[in-house]
């Protein structure tokens, strides 16, 4: 209980307008069973306020990020494990779905299956809780306006880097360009270990220098999809009943940037017999050099654990629940979502894995994300908060005399393509052409 009384104590003080409001709309989406809308929240017992106070506070709050991200950091010291001695961060985009609105500033983006959607593209990193479990904390969540997943990366790296000294390691996915590196460049405590798209192409550090002409930048070229090149070195080992080959070759880099010398790791599931259960092995690049192949492997295989907190974050936190057309309001609704994700974490160790009847009676596992949201409700009743109590505010002034609201701004259609005329079917000079 002490780590959750901490965790909402700095969360308190991180916030310097609307903080009681905003700290009890935590604790009730913590505690929801179902979230149906945002001011569905002013049901819950741990809100104290009437519903006009949910908006409000979406629309005022003031959070100073530099002291929320050394709260977010600080509780997760102390509720996530580490891989060999690695911190073990996670950084993904994820989007927002919403419906279509002339009066919504919004993106659009084209799905794998081809769906056209609205809404709001968001990236969050994310530090990894247990390799056996989806358990994830959030570090920190931005909407994404114009950055590109690697620019959101490389700002998030640097952000957390400097609140302590321990080794840590940030997994990103193929969608993260060789630009991340330069992010990298300016961390002292932090590595990475991305996937990588295949087809690439890698140089090795070039011959020794002979005395004549400009020193070369790059040695033997390696692409990833050549299978003649022999690892360095070769190790299987056994991950959740599966057989994993890890290959890895030593002391490559992009060509873009010569100076930052990295590993390549080659991951390969094998069947009874030998053979490779996929078609396509999964490669890595990592500039943890120093680090052992199988800890980078199961480093980067932990990242499952992201996904599934974005899942559970859209299926049971309500992070799709708001639909304000304003964008101050989404952003602290994402940041709040971020927080009850948190505040979950913090309190898993005090509750009791108790699962239903028709549940695998399973006593000695963690407590799951959704146990824990069921069972924090009776939990939070008994937490003492720096909230202070509701007062009467006496009646509302309501609007001046006189006073019209402007109509929302209108936002144009976001075209992909440049228009084109429509032509009549029934047009003569089409019918002559």
């Amino acid at each position: 209980m002490q780590t959750t009384q901490q965790f909402l104590k700095a969360v308190y003080n991180a916030i310097s307008k609307r903080r009681d409001s905003y700290v009890e709309m935590v604790m009730a989406l913590a505690a929801s069973h179902q979230v149906e809308s945002v001011v569905a929240l002013s049901e819950s017992a741990l809100y104290q306020r009437t519903f006009s106070s949910i908006y409000e506070t979406l629309r005022e709050v003031e959070i100073e990020e530099a002291a929320l991200l050394k709260a977010n950091v600080a509780m997760l010291a102390g509720c996530s494990q580490v891989l060999d001695g690695y911190e073990v961060y996670s950084g993904d985009s994820t989007f927002v779905k919403r419906s279509e609105a002339h009066t919504l500033p919004r993106s659009m983006k084209r799905l794998s299956s081809g769906e056209l959607v609205y809404g709001h593209e968001t990236y969050w990193t994310m530090r990894l809780g247990e390799p056996q479990t989806s358990w994830s904390g959030v570090v920190t969540v931005e909407r994404m306006k114009q950055a590109s997943v690697t620019e959101m990366a490389a700002a998030h790296m640097q952000r957390f880097d400097e609140y302590n000294s321990n080794a840590k390691l940030i997994v990103l996915d193929a969608g993260h360009g060789q630009a991340v590196l330069a992010g990298y460049q300016a961390c002292q405590h932090t590595d990475i270990v991305m996937r990588l798209k295949s087809g690439q192409v890698f140089y090795q550090s070039p011959a020794p220098y002979q005395g004549r002409g400009r020193p070369r930048k790059h040695g033997m070229r390696f692409k990833l999809t050549a299978e003649a090149a022999s690892p360095d070195e070769q190790q299987t080992i056994t991950f959740k009943c599966k057989t994993l080959r890890i290959s890895l070759w030593r002391d490559l880099h992009y060509a873009s940037y010569s100076d930052i010398h990295g590993v390549i790791l080659r991951l390969e599931f094998l069947d009874s017999d030998g053979k490779p259960l996929f078609s396509k092995p999964i490669w890595l690049f990592s500039t943890a050099t120093n680090a052992k192949p199988e800890t980078l492997a199961r480093a980067y295989l932990w990242r499952s654990s992201h996904e599934l907190t974005f899942r559970f974050l859209k299926q049971h936190l309500g992070l799709t629940s708001c639909q304000s057309p304003i964008l101050t309001c989404c952003d602290n609704w994402y940041q709040l979502v971020a927080l009850a994700m948190n505040l979950l974490l913090s309190l898993r160790d005090q509750l009791a894995n108790t699962p239903p009847p028709w549940y695998p009676q399973a006593r000695h596992k963690t407590v799951s994300q959704r146990q824990a949201q069921k069972q924090s409700l009776a939990f939070l009743l008994n937490v003492s908060t720096p909230i202070k109590p509701t007062q009467p505010a006496g009646k509302a002034p309501g609007r001046p005399m006189g006073y019209h609201p402007p109509p929302r701004t209108r936002h144009p259609v976001i075209r992909k393509t440049p228009k084109r005329r429509k032509t009549c079917p029934t047009c003569p000079l089409r019918a002559a052409s």
